[in-house]
């Protein structure tokens, strides 16, 4: 008989760069679909550094988020950005950054 192997609930985070513009998206969107490949109990998501950012960093950021939450991970931020707040209100999408 076969032993199902127990998967590893796993606590993970990311710290956003400081630019999240198009110009920078390319890398950190690798770098989000690597960890998406992983289901997480908990994320939180550092928002400190991040001083730039456009319509495509808020893209990302909601995108990360949408793709952690429909696994049932529980989603948090700390360090906000006003950056990213204002941004996100200005394109209507600020409801989708609550944590």
């Amino acid at each position: 008989m076969a032993r199902k192997k127990k998967t590893k609930e796993l606590e993970g985070s990311y710290v956003l760069p400081r630019s999240l513009e198009i110009a920078d998206i390319g890398k950190v969107y690798q770098e989000v679909l690597k960890m998406t490949a992983n289901t997480y109990k908990k994320f939180v998501v550092d928002a400190g550094e991040v001083a730039l950012i456009d319509t495509a960093g808020i893209q990302l950021i909601v995108q990360l988020l949408m793709v952690l939450r429909s696994t049932g991970c529980e989603v948090s931020w700390i360090n906000d950005s006003v950056q990213i707040y204002q941004m996100a209100a200005e394109l209507g999408v600020a409801d989708q950054l609550e944590a």
